[in-house]
């Protein structure tokens, strides 16, 4: 025969709600702690369902052995209990064969005497039953047994309880919730049973295995909220808070577990306000951390990348979390402000360039005071030896030719020189009024400039009209050039027009080489060199193309202020 009351709904729900967590904890078994805790909500599981059919049985003999069923949960749960608070909080050193033999041997033990109680009253010194609030329940004496099991049963959970609370950081927000939560759901079983043995309280079942269902609750907000399990309260340390480096910690489910005080100064928001998002729904705050997340943990090797916030430069670093067992629990992302080493990276590369512009220069330097310049003194002095001889007025003409071409070979020397050493800083610069400058000083008669833009450049712009104006009218022939500048999308094309001689299609391709040169008139082949260099550093480009009929357009490419 079977008895239905209301007082077994709250049992069935207390079943219920534990497996309930029971299920989002086999989703987290590898996390510290977990399997511990599944056991210990199995305890009170098996504790309830006993508990409920306790109830349901109207013969003494079926309570008793239902009542002798919930102790094989009952000296379960506070062992489960100790040992999960052990590895959730990074002591599991302490748990070793001889502390379990221990436990399970004086469990072990209490289950004897318990199911051997009618041989010696020391667990139960008597049994009967009682009828309460109208419910025929299982009435009870303990014996001295009792009281010892009682004692070692608090002494576990208390241990327990003080060494979790003792495990959290105080000063951060997720933890102490966390804690919180631990704390409000061992208080709910642990005050029950207290009232039921106390008999405060007189009601026909035992109130903690209704208090179940309220421990189970709170464990589920807890861990779907609050990241319970999800990783160990000893990764936030004083180390951690004082590192020099942006950390974040998260969940094997991506949720953000915890950030360290330097990571909120980059983020520029509290821990409070993301922990326990997910790390996508932050991407508003700095979209290119989540890219570059889900971009490195895609990855096998290489987990590491720079990112920019503002002015600021990060490497940026992947790491998985692994429990003592070696399973995956949370990843770790760190952030190392690399924005001076960036710098000084930069200027020793430009610096490298630098010294290499300069090797350059010195191998063309010295290649002309080796060649060029040494042909044009042997001319000059073989020229006079043979005016000593033969008193040729034309032999005098040649020796200032050669003497014009030594100075205007030294003026191009002078103008490389100046180049690569040139530390003037880029300033605004309006093309026509560079245009119109030189023309004048090359007293060029026939010459329109169309259009007008500024650009950042130096001083060296106006040698690069000065050396294509000048090429155009000694070298070229020409009576007439065109300058059109035209500027669009904060770049500007600058075409310089002659209409001479033209440049011979075979060398267009080399025109800019250094030594280059060609025409009757030949030159050092220094000054287009200089030119596209110049260019260059502006971070611009130049070409030349064919002016038809006749003459050549140096189109000079360069971004430009404004519109």
């Amino acid at each position: 025969m079977i008895q239905f009351t209301l007082y077994q709904v709250p049992l069935v729900l207390s079943c219920l709600a534990s497996a309930v967590v029971i299920y989002s904890l086999s989703k987290r078994e590898h996390s510290p702690g977990c399997r511990y805790l599944i056991i210990c909500i199995l305890a009170a599981f098996f504790w309830a369902l006993a508990d409920l059919f306790n109830l349901g049985s109207v013969s003494l003999s079926n309570k008793l052995f239902w009542d002798n069923v919930s102790y094989i949960a009952i000296v379960i749960f506070p062992i489960s209990w100790i040992l999960f608070v052990f590895e959730y909080s990074g002591k599991s050193e302490y748990i070793n064969k001889s502390l379990i033999t221990l436990m399970s041997s004086f469990s072990l033990f209490i289950l004897v005497l318990v199911w051997t109680n009618q041989y010696h009253y020391l667990f139960r010194s008597e049994i009967f039953l009682v009828e309460i609030s109208g419910v025929l329940s299982f009435g009870k004496n303990y014996g001295p047994l009792f009281w010892l099991f009682i004692i070692y049963f608090y002494v576990l959970i208390i241990v327990g309880s003080f060494i979790l609370f003792q495990s959290f950081n105080l000063s951060n927000a997720l933890n102490r919730k966390q804690k919180i939560t631990f704390m409000i759901a061992i208080f709910f079983p642990w005050i029950s049973n207290l009232l039921h043995l106390s008999r405060i309280i007189t009601f026909p079942l035992d109130l903690t295995s209704i208090s179940f269902s309220l421990m189970s609750l709170v464990l589920l907000i807890g861990i779907t909220k609050y990241q319970l399990l999800d990783i160990v309260p000893t990764a936030y340390m004083n180390v951690f808070r004082n590192m020099n480096d942006g950390i974040i910690v998260l969940g094997r489910f991506n949720q953000i577990v915890e950030i360290n005080p330097y990571m909120e100064k980059i983020l520029g928001v509290e821990s409070s306000k993301i922990c326990g998002k997910k790390l996508n729904e932050i991407s508003d705050i700095w979209p290119e951390l989540n890219n570059k997340y889900h971009s490195l943990s895609s990855k096998n090797h290489n987990n590491n990348s720079n990112l920019t916030k503002g002015k600021n430069i990060f490497e940026m670093e992947l790491s998985n979390i692994y429990d003592s067992k070696n399973f995956l629990i949370g990843y770790l992302i760190s952030l190392h402000d690399i924005t001076n080493h960036k710098k000084m990276e930069d200027k020793l590369k430009k610096s490298n360039n630098q010294i290499e512009d300069l090797n350059e220069t010195m191998q063309v330097i010295n290649k002309i005071l080796r060649h060029d310049l040494l042909n044009k003194l042997t001319v000059m002095k073989y020229s006079l030896y043979l005016y000593q001889e033969k008193k040729d007025k034309s032999l005098i003409d040649k020796i200032d030719r050669s003497i014009d071409g030594s100075v205007e070979l030294i003026k191009r020397i002078r103008e490389l020189e100046s180049f690569i050493l040139t530390k003037e800083e880029l300033t605004p610069l309006q093309i026509r009024t560079v245009a119109e400058e030189v023309s004048t000083n090359l007293n060029i008669n026939s010459i329109n400039i169309n259009g007008d833009a500024t650009v950042l450049a130096d001083h060296a712009l106006f040698s690069v009209f000065e050396n294509i104006m000048r090429n155009a009218l000694i070298h070229g022939k020409t009576d007439r050039i065109d300058v059109d500048i035209n500027s669009k999308n904060k770049s500007c094309e600058i075409r310089i027009a002659d209409y001479g001689k033209g440049i011979p299609e075979g060398i267009k391709d080399n025109i800019f080489e250094e030594g280059l040169s060609f025409g009757d008139s030949k030159g050092s082949g220094l000054g287009l060199y200089i030119v596209k260099k110049t260019i260059e550093r502006y971070g611009g480009t130049i070409s030349v193309e064919g002016n038809k009929p006749n003459g050549a357009v140096f189109i000079i490419k360069m971004k430009c202020l404004g519109d």
